[in-house]
């Protein structure tokens, strides 16, 4: 048995305005959105480069009770970009207050910047691969 594909699925209360939002500020997309008879999206799929996102148009469960958490809570999304410093200058431009912190170099490798989406996602911008760590030597 080979795995072929991961898709990350991510809840949000309101699905159309986070959809427009990765639109404009990251570039995703396009988007297919089902709007399941209602009057904003239920399900969706946003292309990421040769990859897909699916987003759910409704609040995680336990969101809005007690110890709920946030929509974007403990997610960590890593999109793998060729050129860091690019994508940074362009997201800063569209939107000066998504990426706070201009792109930095890691000890373990990669090259890297965060913007984090008005729902609390964590979305990483990397260039580069993380190196394994080295055994220590004896």
């Amino acid at each position: 048995m080979a795995f072929t594909e991961v898709i990350p699925y991510l809840y949000y209360a309101d699905a159309d305005a986070a959809l427009d939002w990765l639109e404009r500020v990251l570039g995703f997309g396009p988007s297919t959105r089902w709007r399941l008879g209602g009057p904003s999206t239920r399900e969706a799929d946003i292309r990421v480069g040769d990859a897909r996102v699916s987003i759910s148009g409704r609040a995680p469960a336990g969101a809005g009770g007690e110890g709920a958490v946030g929509e974007g809570a403990g997610a960590l999304i890593i999109v793998h970009v060729d050129d860091v410093q690019a994508f940074y200058e362009r997201v800063r431009s569209v939107e000066p207050g998504a990426a706070p912190d201009a792109p930095v170099t890691q000890p373990y490798g990669p090259t890297m910047f965060t913007v984090v989406d008005p729902w609390g996602y964590r979305w990483n911008f990397w260039q580069g691969e993380a190196d394994p760590p080295q055994p220590n030597a004896s």
